[in-house]
């Protein structure tokens, strides 16, 4: 959860309902036709509130102003997340969420901007790295405001400070980065900037010695500065020489490496040894890391053409050779995903800012690419899970969706009526249906034991999981079954019977070809991700190929949960899913991942010369040990990198 330190922080405005879980569910061991009610026996506690993310600074009544005589309240607010400092400016929600679904709207204002402007000037949490000056205006006369400008030079609207608090926020903003008055206006502060060019020639050698605030310009001549000088002047040359050292070693890339990893290190003399040296252990595999991404004299996939050959920018001539070049603009792009910093997850509030006057999402895209990158608070997953899923359309009001609840509950309680009518006698002529109660059953039992929410092995959440897989089986008569791995953790973020099925429902019908007995759905997405690899990395490709493992059922399991058990914690598969599901970089994003995770594991496997048997078993053993923001920049990476071309692979393998 998020902790405040500032007095002048708020709780949150517009609270999210939290409708109440079902209190009836049946007992493993009562009659298909009983339901019992029993109290909540699970003892729970919420994954995500050991969050590392602290609010240092919040001013409520912050206004942009948008044009003459419009503006648009809001809160501004500094936030800490990982030892990374991020600003953000929200516009109050324009209505309320209320218990019964409905959504309180105040009184319209003539003026009042729409909602989609609303959102569109809403400053979403940026990283303080990407803010190059702030100017303060205070008149005599009038609101005291700040215009921020970015390091990409944008100017954002000026924001006024209608109840004071900008000395406050300046105060806030020294406590955490190096704010510098700028020489050429006295009004204007310079963020992680410096006055000295020296410096920033300095800085651009990467030079560790001085720090960011460091400048010499106003510092007095001594003796002692005098020898810090020469100090300084013997760095920069240490600098020079680094440099040379890094072009060398460019160069050198340039003649061993032709693909987009590196080559593997020397095959071991013994391949038992190998072996035994390429499983993982305890802990989290020891992979590469992501520096084969980095590598600048890797041949990279550039944009396609429309019939799937690699369009070429022309061609560089230097001392070792010609050279192809390719878009800078997706190199660029690429190199950048590793480094940007990720603003903290969605909370209610910044929810509450993508909605209009009458609950309608007024950007959807905007929203989904902020799940994407920073994924959500628990406190406000449950509603958006309902968008990403698609229970809830997105131009839908929220008197709309209360009324699509209320018919998706009704429409539960009927399917769920037609197994607990079900009675010993009509059970005893139906082997299909003993069949599949018994696999739910079995199943249930062994589902996520390990989380608190599933613990007590007759408690009312394993009763509601029970009661979710025996009515889809009712509700998806021909392809029976639905996979527990798959709705426990929906089941665990809407703590309710009725909301979990329909999510479930709505997620297997993008998944449904995954579970038909031709396993139609596994196939494409196995030649899909085969087709990708071909492109991204050659080499592990022709290995592949000579161990007769170009079939990839070692990701297998990656694919058909989703990654699930991948992950150490439940946490990390909510975070990974919603990324999934919110379609930004791609909707077959979790192909890209399969992608990731061979390519940080590819030098272990090519060096132990692992047969298909060692690699899947190699697989296997990664469960529980990958890491998660690792995987996901690399997968975004990735997907950057394939370009058009790699969309074209998915589409070949049949993928929508």
């Amino acid at each position: 959860m998020v902790s405040t330190n500032n007095k002048d922080a708020h709780p949150q405005s517009h609270p999210i309902p939290d409708s109440q879980p079902n209190s009836c569910t049946e007992d493993f061991e009562a009659s298909d036709e009983e339901a019992g009610c029993a109290s909540d026996d699970d003892n729970f506690m919420d994954v995500g509130e050991n969050s590392d993310t602290e609010v240092t600074y919040v001013r409520e009544g912050v206004a942009a102003v948008v044009a003459k005589n419009e503006r648009i309240m809001g809160r501004l607010s500094l936030i800490k997340q990982n030892r990374v400092m991020f600003l953000a400016w929200l516009p109050y929600s324009p209505g309320s969420l209320l218990p019964d679904g409905t959504f309180h709207t105040p009184p319209i204002v003539a003026a009042q901007p729409t909602a989609r402007d609303r959102t569109m000037y809403a400053v979403h949490p940026i990283p303080l790295s990407e803010v190059k000056a702030v100017r303060k205006h205070a008149p005599s006369f009038g609101t005291q405001h700040i215009v921020l400008v970015l390091t990409n030079g944008l100017t954002l609207p000026p924001l006024y400070f209608t109840a004071g608090g900008v000395r406050a926020l300046f105060s806030a903003l020294k406590e955490h980065c190096d704010l510098v008055k700028s020489a050429e206006d006295p009004n204007t502060y310079l963020i992680n900037d410096t006055a000295d060019p020296l410096q920033q020639s300095l800085s651009g050698l990467l030079l560790d010695g001085l720090p960011p605030s460091a400048s010499a310009a106003f510092a007095p001549r001594t003796v002692a500065n005098e020898a810090e000088g020469g100090n300084v002047v013997s760095q920069m040359w240490e600098g020079v020489a680094r440099m040379t050292q890094r072009a060398r070693e460019t160069t050198q890339s340039f003649l061993e490496s032709s693909v987009l990893y590196p080559p593997p290190h020397a095959a071991a003399d013994d391949g038992a040894t190998a072996a035994a040296a390429a499983a993982p252990g305890d802990g989290r595999p020891a992979a590469a890391g992501a520096e084969w991404l980095d590598a600048e004299a890797a041949e990279r996939p550039g944009p396609s053409s429309e019939d799937g050959e690699r369009v070429s920018f022309g061609e560089a001539a230097t001392a070792v050779g010609a050279f192809e070049l390719l878009d800078r603009d997706l190199l660029e792009s690429a190199t950048s995903v590793r480094n940007a910093p990720r603003p903290p997850p969605m909370h209610h509030e910044e929810f509450c800012s993508f909605l209009g006057s009458d609950g309608r999402i007024a950007n959807e895209k905007a929203m989904r690419a902020r799940v994407f990158y920073s994924g959500c608070e628990p406190e406000v997953r449950r509603e958006v899970w309902k968008f990403l899923l698609g229970l809830y359309p997105a131009d839908s009001t929220a008197a709309e969706r209360a009324a699509i609840m209320k018919e998706k509950k009704h429409r539960y309680a009927t399917i769920k009526s037609q197994w607990t009518s079900i009675g010993p006698d009509q059970a005893a002529k139906w082997s299909k249906w003993r069949e599949r109660r018994s696999r739910v059953e079995k199943d249930v039992r062994r589902t996520d034991r390990a989380q608190p929410f599933y613990r007590a092995e007759r408690g009312r959440n394993v009763r509601m999981l029970r009661c979710i897989l025996l009515s889809y089986s009712i509700y998806n008569y021909d392809l029976g079954y639905g996979m527990s791995d798959m709705v426990a953790p929906i089941l665990y973020v809407m703590h309710d019977e009725a909301e979990a099925f329909w999510c479930f429902a709505c997620l297997m019908e993008k998944l449904e070809a995954n579970f038909h007995t031709d396993c139609r759905g596994m196939q494409s997405q196995l030649v899909a991700l085969s087709s990708l690899m071909s492109i991204l990395d050659p080499q592990l490709t022709s290995f592949l190929e000579s161990k007769e493992a170009t079939n990839y059922y070692f990701c297998y399991r990656w694919l058909l949960i989703l990654f699930k058990r991948e992950f150490s914690s439940y946490e990390e598969v909510l975070r990974l899913w919603e990324a999934l599901w919110s379609r930004h970089i791609s909707p077959h994003f979790h192909i890209f991942m399969c992608a990731g995770v061979l390519g940080l594991h590819r030098r272990a496997i090519m060096d132990a010369d692992l047969d298909f048997d060692g690699i899947l078993r190699y697989c296997i053993q990664l469960s529980g040990k990958l890491d998660l923001h690792q995987v996901l920049r690399c997968a975004e990476k990735l997907a950057l990198l394939a370009g058009t071309a790699g969309q074209e692979c998915l589409r070949a393998a049949g993928l929508p």
